[in-house]
């Protein structure tokens, strides 16, 4: 088996599929030396130390009530609000409730290193998580993601049920899934699923309980290589010089508007591209 960066060398099956519209299936794929175990999600539980937005809890779709999972610590003499509850968790994990943990990247150093390696190969923002489901359960309904996912079963099993990916998907994640063709994949530990963008899906754990990682990779939306070219022509300082010798602020907009295409011409794609990335992963806390 391989580290997942040796499956992303140039001209890999992975690097491929990347701008490709089918799902990928690589079995017995990936190393599972690094990742969490089932053990160390429960001792995270039982050390009570999770808090908000670290962790959620999910069962079909449906989120209990912060009342029904979360505790109040003392801190360095002061009240912290947003701790797991770790009795209350074990509950709902024990009524077939799905634990995800969000950001995974901020703290476990080997997916950190993992989502850094997506970041410098693919054009957009990676991000980590890990879904903790029991045996016989599902954390959520038929969805897409507003982003290419890359989901790698690290313990148990999990059947994915896979629907068609419209032609034109929104770039934001929804339930308008359409269920009437479903490909079912069952994947075992060190087991890669990729799904191209907006492909419906939903994942059951099956004869145990299952802990797999998702990596979304999300591109810039247009809002964002917008806001990355606007951000690209403030820096040139050509605005300031654009608007100097207006008389009026109808004729200071008009020079800004002009100048703004006009800065159009000299603009590289792909720059702009990594501007709006670098700002993503900033905003997110991702290296």
């Amino acid at each position: 088996m391989s580290t997942l960066t040796d499956l992303l060398q140039d001209g890999s099956e992975l690097r491929t599929a990347y701008h490709a519209s089918e799902p990928l299936v690589l079995r017995d794929a990936v190393a599972l030396d690094g990742p969490p175990h089932i053990s160390d999600i429960l001792a995270l539980i039982d050390g009570s130390l999770l808090r908000r937005p670290y962790f959620s809890v999910l069962q079909d779709g449906m989120a209990p009530s912060d009342s029904e999972l979360l505790a109040t610590r003392t801190v360095a003499g002061t009240r912290v609000d947003g701790f797991i509850d770790s009795a209350a968790v074990g509950r709902q994990l024990a009524n077939g409730a799905t634990l995800k943990l969000n950001q995974v990247e901020d703290w476990h150093p080997f997916l950190r290193d993992v989502n850094d390696a997506l970041n410098a190969v693919f054009p957009a923002e990676s991000k980590a998580f890990l879904f903790y489901t029991p045996a016989g359960k599902r954390g959520m309904l038929p969805h897409r993601d507003g982003s290419r996912v890359i989901a790698i079963q690290l313990e148990g099993a999990k059947e994915w049920h896979l629907y068609d990916t419209p032609p034109e998907s929104a770039a934001n994640a929804g339930l308008d899934v359409d269920t009437s063709k479903e490909q079912i994949v069952v994947l075992e530990p060190g087991d890669l699923l990729y799904l191209p963008h907006g492909t419906g899906h939903a994942a059951t754990a099956i004869d145990r309980t299952s802990l797999h990682v998702t990596f979304t990779l999300t591109e810039p939306s247009p809002s964002a290589l917008v806001q990355a070219y606007i951000d690209e022509w403030i820096a040139s300082g050509r605005p300031a010089r654009a608007g100097r010798d207006a008389t009026s602020p109808l004729t200071r907009a008009a020079a800004l508007l002009a100048d703004l295409k006009d800065f159009g011409s000299g603009v590289d794609s792909a720059a702009l591209v990594d501007r709006a990335l670098a700002t993503a992963r900033l905003r997110d806390g991702s290296r």
